[in-house]
């Protein structure tokens, strides 16, 4: 089950890559050789992965979110300013992505949050269809959140690397007579082995002696006998092979170079199912079990791994011991050697005296003679020493047999032909083991290559889902009720912007419109919000706005309950700076006047009498709140110091809650309740901000606030 992440449904006019918002030709270019393929571009535009698209040259993150939000909105058919309506409530959507960020595990889930959006009552399907998400992953996170190993796996899982250049096969040639086979081999393989063409038997076999492995794509040299060391691999026509039988290199170099990646998914949908949750079916657990085992066979370089293959490992341990074996066993056998010449004596009877002086017997040949059976017991101890350090088989004794001199000599050499000779033959037949081995290998990925790609995927797709989870369970939320009726309403909100800062805050409850949680004596839905300054009031309208976005998102919400009636926007006008001059006045005029339309809203607007002096500041508020009031579908919350004469110029009904301090604790802090008073107006009570000051200072300056205090 996948957080809103199944591909997009495209359009006829976005079929191809030129048809997305802002992609030209070259752009075309750009993507394709980043994803290997237009296809794959697409998928990744239509699918929101905004890791991808940020890698590609020229495109940062922002252009992919801008270019994911086109695209969503054209097959969707709404945007994310449809519901945001203003720059203030755009801020407090980026920073909720901000703060559920925190919680992903990969660059893919952190990027790809943004393509989440609130969406407008017209839109009540896809809210529906995210909510059913969300509770899913709401409930995983509560399962898997304090599980160390799972949360070690997800961060080592990136988008697959679907365009890569794998190293050249230079131990591997494929050799043929026939001019047809020789231009299909070049097209089809020439990019990762050689591909030579051969007119006669010599040229074939020079070409052959300088790989380990050849394979002969038709039968004209099938009759010949070739030299010993010369072994070539028959093949029926290339366009019958598949290319794990010819190049197991190229299979197997896509998960090599994407090994951790799908080794860790892997992990995960297994640590995911341990816990009875359905996860990735398109693979059983046996195919699951299969991949993880054929895939522990390989490295990152896409060679066999150490261990994985009896043959293999002792060949490598053969080439990477031989020289300092030999090198060894040839000191031992020169010790050896010159201890039996130095304790050696010859006595010489007189037929050899007689032999020697009539130059029918070499001393030498008499010397060879004495010692001969001591050196070849130290030869044949050298080569079984050889043989044993080394572990060679039967079918490799032969090539010891030349490394030493038969004839005696002192120091022993060895013959560095028989040395070479033997290197040779080892380092074919690793590498024909490793072809072999690869092949089998090879021949099993090739069945996952397609649904590895989607399995990978899928894990970082659920790695968004377990974010938002993640997200939940830290800050407590909870998914809200939807109802029919125009309000919104809550039992223990926490705005999570003081929430992630301060590490806990006071729980609020409020209401505004029709919901269960309205007050009695009226559910108001265009209200006033007076109160002291620092009380909570700007809190208050984040937390509204918090809750509205997020419920429209379809995410739960920072309250232990929450009732909403869907909206289709969203308006939040932040505290403006001081007096504004003529335009400035006129432009904050002209953006209210959007919210005079006949569609259902929430309007949140922090102290909007600074614009100008109050009294035409409460004229103007009244006259908002006035056309406010004549929208049955709207809501607004005003905060405002100036309650009181705003109901002085307004005709509607408007109710008005207060935030007031009681008074200050020992360490000369507001007491405040943080949750509004309904009907009652508070007020800003800057006597004890005053009274504050003049306990905490002392000399003048205790003076001077003492007499500010006087004058309440």
């Amino acid at each position: 089950m996948l957080l809103g992440t199944k591909k997009m449904m495209t359009v006829d006019r976005m079929n191809n890559l030129q048809d997305m918002p802002h992609i030209g030709e070259k752009m075309t270019k750009r993507f394709v050789e980043h994803f290997g393929s237009e296809k794959a571009a697409l998928d990744a535009i239509l699918e929101g992965d905004i890791a991808s698209i940020s890698g590609v040259e020229g495109i940062g993150q922002r252009y992919a979110i801008s270019l994911v939000h086109e695209v969503r909105a054209k097959v969707e058919g709404v945007s994310i300013s449809d519901f945001l309506k203003t720059k203030e409530a755009m801020e407090i959507y980026g920073r909720l992505i901000d703060l559920i960020q925190q919680f992903a595990h990969t660059r893919y889930a952190k990027d790809k949050l943004h393509i989440y959006y609130p969406y407008p009552e017209t839109k009540r399907d896809k809210i529906e269809e995210v909510r059913e998400s969300v509770s899913y992953y709401m409930d995983i996170a509560e399962l898997l959140n304090g599980d160390s190993e799972f949360l070690r796996l997800l961060p080592q899982i990136k988008s697959l690397n679907l365009k890569y250049a794998f190293p050249r096969v230079r131990e591997c040639a494929i050799l043929t007579a026939d001019h047809s086979e020789f231009e299909y081999a070049r097209t089809r393989f020439g990019d990762i082995i050689d591909v030579q063409l051969v007119s006669n038997l010599s040229e074939f076999v020079d070409y052959a002696r300088g790989y380990s492995h050849v394979i002969a794509s038709d039968d004209n040299f099938l009759g010949f006998d070739f030299p010993e060391d010369i072994e070539p691999e028959f093949v029926a026509e290339l366009k019958k092979m598949e290319d794990w039988k010819i190049v197991p290199e190229r299979e197997i170099g896509f998960f090599a170079k994407n090994l951790t990646s799908i080794e860790c998914a892997i992990a995960v949908i297994q640590r995911v199912r341990s816990t009875g949750i359905r996860f990735f079916e398109e693979l059983e657990d046996r195919d699951l079990e299969t991949l993880r085992a054929t895939l522990s066979l390989i490295d990152e370089n896409g060679d066999v791994k150490p261990g994985a293959d009896p043959d293999i490992g002792r060949l490598a341990g053969i080439l990477e011991n031989m020289d300092i074996c030999v090198s060894t066993t040839l000191n031992d056998a020169n010790t050896r050697l010159y201890r039996c010449l130095s304790e050696s004596k010859l006595i010489l009877s007189g037929q050899d005296m007689l032999k020697v002086m009539k130059g029918n017997v070499e001393l030498k040949d008499l010397l060879e003679k004495e010692v001969y059976q001591s050196y070849r017991s130290i030869i044949r101890d050298a080569k079984e020493q050889v043989t044993g350090q080394l572990r060679l088989m039967k079918s490799e004794l032969v090539l010891v047999e030349s490394l030493f001199p038969y004839d005696i000599t002192h120091p022993v050499e060895v013959d560095p032909e028989g040395l070479d000779s033997l290197r040779q033959h080892v380092k074919k037949l690793l590498h024909r083991k490793k072809i072999e081995h690869k092949r089998n290998i090879s021949k099993t990925l090739h069945d996952y290559h397609e649904v590895v790609q989607k399995m990978v995927r899928e894990v970082l797709d659920f790695d968004v889902g377990f974010t938002i989870g993640c997200f939940a369970h830290e800050y407590g939320l909870t998914i809200p009720s939807l109802i029919k009726s125009n309000g919104i309403g809550f039992v223990g909100g926490e705005n999570l912007f003081l929430r992630s800062r301060n590490g806990s805050v006071s729980p609020i409850d409020y209401s505004v419109g029709a919901n269960t949680y309205a007050p009695e004596e009226g559910s108001g839905r265009v209200v006033l919000l007076s109160g002291v300054n620092s009380g909570g009031k700007t809190s208050m309208l984040e937390l509204i706005a918090q809750c509205t976005i997020l419920a429209h998102m379809g995410f739960p919400t920072p309250t232990k309950c929450l009732e909403i009636g869907l909206i289709n926007g969203l308006y939040y006008f932040a505290k403006s700076k001081g007096t504004l001059d003529a335009g400035a006045f006129e432009t904050t005029l002209r953006e209210f006047a959007i919210v005079a339309d006949d569609s259902s809203k929430m309007v949140l607007v922090d102290e909007l009498e600074s614009i100008t002096e109050p009294g035409a500041s409460a004229r103007i508020i009244a006259g908002i709140l006035e056309v406010l009031c004549d929208n049955t579908s709207s809501m607004a919350v005003f905060v405002s110091h100036l309650s009181e004469l705003i109901l002085e110029n307004t005709k509607c009904s408007v109710r008005v809650d207060g935030i007031e301090a009681s008074g200050l604790d020992s360490e000369l802090n507001l007491i405040v309740d943080r949750t509004p008073r309904y009907n009652y107006i508070a007020k800003s009570t800057p006597e004890l901000i005053v009274e504050r000051l003049a306990r905490k200072t002392t000399g003048k300056e205790k003076v001077f606030y003492e007499r500010l205090r006087g004058k309440f």
